[in-house]
């Protein structure tokens, strides 16, 4: 028998798949990469059904499942905050560039391509590993925060919780590193950085929870609702993460050859009314294009809102705080223009009158399209509107 030679923390791991022969496959290479503790079936429904009462340290999960695929369980396990830091690693005999790209959209820390070598299982189960690690140290103190929670020494109980709360940004920081990566079409890198961002942000909701309950002990109504407050916006960074991440991934797979998929991103979610979402998806557009390009591909999609100087206004904002610029005001002009405003001449079509000197250009061109668009039309191509600004 080969020797183990991988280092992860893994104690126990669940197999779904429906073959039995890749079940024993699996537990094979599972066994001897130093995991004691295997369980699997082939019956797809039961085993998911097992897992969401067992939790494990790590699921392998076949891409073809019969009647569903892996992907979509990935993707529904990812739904439950319970699996946030469950390393999921697909396992597939189809290894195109959409199916890597599907396997991340669904959330998934890893994916090998059957049949594979004990080296290739072996780097995912550490590629798991990294991504699922949060750190040692915020996870210690999250523990004994739990400790003292429990011994009813509140006061001990809020300040370990406050050592084992990530910076708010960090997540957010791997969060845009992973979509670099993604990108640039590095994959491994780029599951890395996601499920580093999922982990670290699972923990900061976890310990302002868990701070919010140590200061009500404390009689520090004030101090609860506010740690309440942030953990509230972790989580919403989580679903913001989860979704964007598998936006991005559709628009790679839909437009191979786009060279900014954070600007299809933008428009995508201003269609949705998540204008706070859009402003950071073109904040990251801008690492890639130049802010012309981007400031124009911004007015377009606020074109195709019921109020679009609100969402210049909405995006600016969310940009800006983005990247730390405080340039809100700058933004929305680049957006909406600053020159005089002008009325229609006879016979001219009306635009509407916050609308100055290059948006009527703009408006020229879109007016006939705007009611296909809001209709549920096609989204644009990922190439930024010809503007001369």
């Amino acid at each position: 028998m080969q020797k183990n030679t991988v280092a992860h923390p893994f104690a126990s791991a669940l197999v779904v798949t429906p073959s039995a022969d890749n079940l024993r496959t699996d537990r094979d290479f599972l066994r001897r990469a130093g995991v004691p503790v295997v369980r699997g079936g082939t019956n797809v429904r039961a085993t998911v059904a097992w897992l969401a009462a067992n939790p494990v340290d790590l699921v392998l999960l076949d891409a073809d499942l019969g009647r569903t695929t892996g992907p979509r369980v990935a993707a529904m396990l990812r739904r439950r905050r319970a699996f946030d830091r469950t390393p999921i690693v697909l396992t597939s005999t189809l290894g195109a560039e959409a199916d890597v790209l599907e396997a991340v959209a669904a959330g998934c820390s890893g994916f090998l391509l059957r049949p594979y070598s004990q080296e290739a299982f072996g780097r995912q189960l550490r590629l798991a590993a990294r991504g699922a690690d949060p750190g040692a140290a915020r996870l210690a103190a999250l523990a004994l925060a739990r400790g003292e929670a429990a011994r009813g020494r509140h006061a001990e109980a809020a300040r370990a919780f406050e050592r084992a709360a990530p910076p708010r940004d960090e997540a957010r920081g791997h969060y845009q590193a992973g979509c670099g990566h993604l990108a640039a079409r590095r994959y491994e890198e780029a599951v890395r950085e996601f499920s580093r961002a999922v982990a670290v942000n699972s923990l900061l909701a976890e310990a302002h929870v868990g701070l919010a309950s140590a200061w009500k002990e404390l009689g520090e109504p004030a101090r609860a609702r506010e740690a309440m407050r942030r953990a509230a916006q972790a989580f919403a960074m989580r679903d913001e993460m989860l979704r964007t991440r598998g936006e991005v991934a559709r628009i790679l797979r839909e437009h191979p050859d786009t060279e900014n998929p954070f600007v299809d991103l933008g428009f995508a979610l201003v269609r949705g009314g998540d204008h706070a979402a859009a402003g950071r998806a073109y904040a990251l557009a801008e690492r890639y294009s130049p802010p012309g390009a981007v400031h124009a591909a911004m007015a377009r999609a606020c074109h195709f809102t019921a109020d679009p100087e609100a969402a210049a206004r909405a995006l600016a904002g969310s940009m800006a705080r983005a990247t730390g610029r405080r340039n809100a005001g700058a933004v929305y002009k680049a957006v909406m223009g600053d020159a005089p405003r002008r009325t229609a001449r006879p016979g001219e079509a009306q635009s509407p009158g916050w609308a100055p000197g290059p948006m009527h250009d703009l408006w020229a061109v879109l007016k006939y399209t705007v009611k296909a668009y809001r209709q549920g039309g096609p989204l644009p191509g990922a190439a930024p509107l010809a503007l001369d600004f």
